[in-house]
Formats: structure tokens, C-alpha cells, sequence
């Protein structure tokens, strides 16, 4: 059975052109898994919608019944990994500095944060709280130390609310994946799989 890690990527970024993506995709390879680095039109369409978000991954994701998925997202790649975990059923979740984007979380960002939200996302108002129960494939929450309070919120209670899920902190860490302490935690994580 062939094994295949979708991997993608923070908003704004390329898996081709940010340090980190592929050494993730190193991480996989070393355990028999074939990295697919996921390429998201960032801005492709405005206003931006998390559904354009998931159907541009979608297309990357070939949906074969004989190969076994894991799906690693980073920040708005992880809302974009966790909203489309139902419709691919892969065989783990990696949700790296999960977006505290949903409805729950609007009170524990800064004004400014939301403003830009509701500006540039038309389609904002997904409840976590909602849809979490509804995903059944184990889940790997991570988040690192240094990011800010709304980050470790949301990846604490995603350990709570998701089925099968486990929590990972990556000591030191900030909202950058390409950091060694970031880094470090996955490649201990996906030694796991």
C-alpha cells in the first residue's frame, strides 16, 4: 500500500520556496511516506474563502481507496487540513499551529486581527465546536510555546473536542515552522507513524 503526506502550507507561503516544508517532507520520507507539497493560491480570489482553500487542496489529493493519507497543515494550511479531514478520511491529522480563526476564538484576538479576518475571509464563521466531533481519524494537535495565547487556546481545546486526538507543544517554538525547536517536535512526531 502506497503512503502519501499532503503537506501545506501557512498562508502566504509555498512549500517551494520557505525553508522548513522540505525538511518536513525529509521527516516522512524516512518512515516510507511520499510527501506531496500542496501549492494554495493565496490569492487567487478576494474576497478569500477557506472553501476555494479546500477545493484547491482537494485537487491535489487523488483520493485512491489503496494508499494510505496523512495530512500535515501549518496554521491556515491546518484549517484547511482540519475542514477537509471529513471529506478525505486520511489515516492522521497533523494540525501544526492550528488558525484560532473559528467562531469560538474571536474573543481572545486582538480587534485588529479581527477586523483584517472579516475583511479579507468572507466565509468566517465556522464553529469548531460544531464540527470537531465529526472528525474520526487520529489527530496530532502542535503548537509551540512562543506563539501567541489565542494559538494554544485553540490547540488545547481541539485536544479536548477532537475524537483520538493528542497534543504536542513544541518547548521554545514560535509561529514559524522552519525553526529548529518546530521542527524538532515533528520529526519526533512523525517518527511515530
Amino acid at each position: 500500500m502506497e503512503r502519501i503526506a499532503y503537506i501545506i502550507p501557512g498562508f502566504g507561503h509555498s512549500p517551494l520556496r520557505q525553508r522548513g516544508y522540505k525538511a518536513i517532507g525529509g521527516f516522512f520520507e524516512r518512515q516510507g511516506i511520499t510527501p506531496r507539497y500542496v501549492l494554495i493560491d493565496w490569492h487567487r480570489k478576494t474576497p478569500r474563502t477557506f472553501t476555494d482553500f479546500v477545493r484547491q487542496f482537494l485537487k491535489h489529493h487523488d483520493g485512491r481507496k489503496r494508499q494510505e493519507t496523512y495530512v500535515l497543515g501549518f496554521s491556515y494550511g491546518a484549517t484547511i487540513a482540519f475542514l477537509s479531514a471529513t471529506k478525505i478520511k486520511p489515516k492522521a491529522l497533523i494540525l501544526c499551529s492550528l488558525s484560532p480563526y473559528f467562531e469560538e476564538d474571536m474573543k481572545n484576538l486582538k480587534p485588529s486581527w479581527i477586523r483584517w479576518w472579516r475583511k479579507h475571509f468572507k466565509d468566517s464563521d465556522y464553529s469548531f465546536a460544531a464540527m470537531a466531533p465529526r472528525i474520526r481519524v487520529k489527530t496530532y494537535v502542535v503548537y509551540g510555546s512562543k506563539e501567541h495565547f489565542s494559538v494554544a487556546v485553540r490547540a488545547k481545546d481541539a485536544r479536548a473536542r477532537i475524537p483520538r486526538s493528542s497534543l504536542r507543544v513544541s518547548r521554545g517554538a514560535e509561529h514559524k515552522i522552519h525553526r529548529r525547536e518546530y521542527l524538532r517536535t515533528l520529526e519526533r512526531l512523525i517518527k511515530t507513524l
